[in-house]
């Protein structure tokens, strides 16, 4: 019974890693829902920086509907919730509220991130 709680575990934790981390790259995970038109607002910054800035930073969409832990383990009360992530995985930022393009890369340099 253990070995099918640790392979699940297993499972959801591989499936939250990026292959930007596999990579190195400085992430920007969007955590939303999908009625939230903020939210859509800042899936299509995402977009953006995708377009702009693909081989310096990763963008990364995550459903709280489809994955409520990760809501739970960053205790998200707000959406869009962004966490900005290191080259080495860490959360080094959070913020809530949806964000321009230009909001998005000051932030990420005042977390001491840089893409330019």
């Amino acid at each position: 019974m253990w070995i099918l709680l640790f392979a699940v575990c297993l499972l959801l934790v591989l499936n939250f890693l990026t292959a930007a981390q596999a990579e190195n790259l400085p992430t920007l995970k969007v955590l939303s829902t999908p009625n939230c038109p903020n939210c859509a607002q800042m899936l299509r910054v995402l977009d953006e920086i995708d377009s702009k800035y693909g081989a310096k930073v990763a963008t990364e969409r995550v459903n709280l509907f489809e994955h409520r832990d990760v809501a739970k383990q960053y205790n998200v009360r707000y959406v869009p919730h962004l966490l900005f992530v290191d080259a080495a995985g860490n959360v080094v930022k959070q913020e809530i509220g949806a964000k321009s393009l230009e909001e998005v890369m000051s932030l990420f340099q005042e977390a001491g991130v840089n893409i330019a």
